[in-house]
């Protein structure tokens, strides 16, 4: 089960070495690492297959379970209410809601997981065996008997995950209250490796199928909570009890509802987004195989950027927002620096994926089953999807603004319209690109006959005459896929502009000078950039024999280099303010590195 935790780094002051800030950035660092390591470890051993197909739709239920009753709630609420009552009521209270809390969660978890281990077989012909939603994603042909068996195998064998994930997260939300950040960084850290190494193992004793991935999974979660362990039963000084005493105390615990009552629009927040991920999920069994493996190896590759860049703002800048929530000048001074800011960095990453995809990906995973087509097929998601990467990063800055003004309702209406866009396009586009040997050609006629004005008009008509039926029907291409990808990025677009005008609504920030010629410069700076890339790119492209991975990683570090480099002179010219924050902070680095070396 794919885990995400929230980090307020850059405000941590922590007295021991080993819950410094730095270590504690390096460990999420390494965790990413590894967990771009994992997807390579299937792709090598299953490449974008069927099978592997079954595996990641089999993984949404559980993970589904996982968010909604338990991610959602960590620092939206379990965090913030452990702060409170140690602060005020001391460790004896912290310790017994505690017990009390994980017990009830726990027992809840474990009911809803048992319900739907027992009811998997239904579950899973409301999904994809269903005669009617069949024919309305044309997928018919595409499942068979043994595949629907394999999809009821793997949630059953991952219906466990949840459970442990589950309990394990309320330690973890427990001990970063304790401030014990290096341990709760090593948790997610272990499952990855176990994700990472025990398909290996497995396959090496013989064992061949999907379902040593699924198995993986389920001992990634027991690592997960097994780490944490040592240190929780040092830090918590009660004994832990577990029985139907405990569970009715905690159902009545007025701290209870109010951890529930704060956790509750962001839960139905996660699930709302979640649907998501079930429609596409849903709808990429309507497309070739392999289409859902190609789709879910470039959304990791997108999430780069996103993790890093996006998520690290929108944590250290909520505590400033939260500060001045009261001032609207200096609310709207720290959200438009910190949206700037994202934004300086997120163009130049976004037009290196959009140019340098196919070597990316060849890079990240092209390796044993992984082969050239399924690369193809991924770096066309990869391509897509880039797009999003500015839609993600400034939403979670603009849902951030919005938490720190204690709006957690008015979120909603954006989330509820990005899914509509989402579902709208996810099957209408996706049809469109299934018809991608279709039009292409047509795009191609009409730059040829660009001279000739009469046949340039004859062309668009005749591609807009067609347009309504390709995305009507279903087409026979894996490009297909594209439209998952397509949707994604289109719903992070809408909810973005959807959630700043709510937001200007209240405080009014969007401003010519402040935020919208600032915006443009970053924009045109990055056209240019990506102009140039794509120039180096072809020339070097031809120069080198990209069979040889050395001349792969030779063309994207040249590729990437001339267009950081193009990017940071544009931005000196354009006069973009943040590039002059960037060189101060870095000649500060050095300073220091300098003076701690003498």
């Amino acid at each position: 089960m794919l885990f995400t935790k929230s980090y307020n780094l850059m405000n941590l002051s922590l007295k021991s070495k080993r819950n410094n800030v730095y270590v504690v950035m390096l460990l999420l660092l390494i965790t990413k690492v590894v967990g771009f390591f994992k997807l390579r470890t299937l792709a090598e051993l299953f490449g974008a297959t069927h099978e592997l197909d079954i595996f990641w739709a089999a993984f949404t239920i559980p993970d589904l379970l996982f968010t909604i009753l338990v991610a959602g709630s960590i620092n939206a609420a379990l965090i913030p209410l452990f702060s409170d009552i140690l602060h005020k009521k001391g460790q004896e209270a912290l310790d017994k809601f505690f017990n009390r809390f994980t017990v009830v969660l726990s027992t809840f978890i474990i009911l809803i997981a048992s319900l739907l281990f027992i009811f998997t077989p239904q579950i899973t012909s409301l999904l994809i065996d269903n005669e009617n939603a069949q024919q309305f994603l044309n997928f018919s042909t595409q499942l068979t008997h043994d595949d629907i068996t394999l999809f009821v195998k793997l949630t059953r064998i991952m219906m466990l995950s949840p459970v442990l994930l589950g309990i394990s997260t309320l330690i973890t939300a427990y001990l970063q209250t304790k401030k014990q950040f290096f341990v709760t960084s090593l948790a997610p850290l272990f499952y990855n490796l176990a994700m990472t190494l025990f398909p290996y193992i497995f396959t090496a004793l013989g064992y061949k199928g999907v379902e040593v991935v699924a198995i993986s999974a389920v001992l990634g979660s027991l690592f997960h909570l097994v780490i944490q362990i040592p240190t929780f039963s040092k830090c918590f000084k009660e004994k832990f009890i577990i029985n139907t005493t405990i569970l009715k105390e905690g159902v009545k615990d007025k701290e209870t509802k109010v951890a529930i009552k704060l956790a509750l629009p962001r839960t139905i927040s996660l699930l709302l987004e979640q649907i998501n991920v079930v429609i596409n999920t849903v709808i990429s069994f309507s497309l070739q195989a392999g289409a859902l493996s190609a789709y879910k190896f470039a959304v990791s590759l997108h999430q780069f950027p996103i993790n890093i860049i996006g998520s690290a703002i929108a944590q250290t800048v909520l505590p400033n927002l939260a500060e001045t929530n009261e001032d609207y000048e200096k609310f709207k001074k720290v959200l438009n620096q910190s949206i700037q800011q994202a934004l300086f960095l997120v163009f130049p990453l976004t037009g290196i994926m959009l140019v340098l995809r196919l070597p990316i990906v060849r890079l990240a995973y092209g390796t044993g089953a992984f082969d050239w087509n399924d690369t193809l097929l991924t770096a066309w998601c990869l391509a897509l999807l880039s797009i999003s990467i500015i839609g993600q990063t400034v939403v979670q800055i603009l849902l951030r603004a919005f938490y720190a003004l204690k709006e957690t309702w008015k979120p909603l209406t954006a989330i509820i319209i990005g899914i509509i866009v989402n579902i709208l396009c996810s099957y209408f586009i996706t049809n469109f690109f299934s018809h991608y040997f279709d039009w292409r050609p047509i795009l191609g006629q009409i730059s040829s006959q660009l001279s000739d004005r009469q046949e340039t008009i004859a062309t668009i008509k005749s591609f807009f005459s067609d347009f309504f039926r390709w995305c009507a029907t279903r087409g026979d291409s894996n490009m297909g896929v594209g439209g998952l990808t397509f949707a994604l990025g289109a719903a992070y677009i809408v909810e973005m502009i959807v959630l700043a005008k709510q937001l200007d609504k209240k405080i009014h920030f969007i401003d010519i000078e402040e935020n919208v010629k600032p915006t443009l410069k970053k924009l045109c700076n990055s056209l240019l950039m990506i102009i140039g890339m794509y120039l180096i790119y072809k020339l070097f492209n031809v120069q080198l024999n990209t069979t040889r991975t050395i001349s792969i990683i030779i063309l994207t570090m040249v590729t990437s280099i001339y267009g950081l480099l193009s990017y940071w002179v544009g931005a000196k010219v354009f006069g973009i303010p943040e590039v002059d924050v960037m060189e101060r902070k870095m000649i500060s680095i050095i300073r220091k590195f300098k003076g701690n070396n003498r």
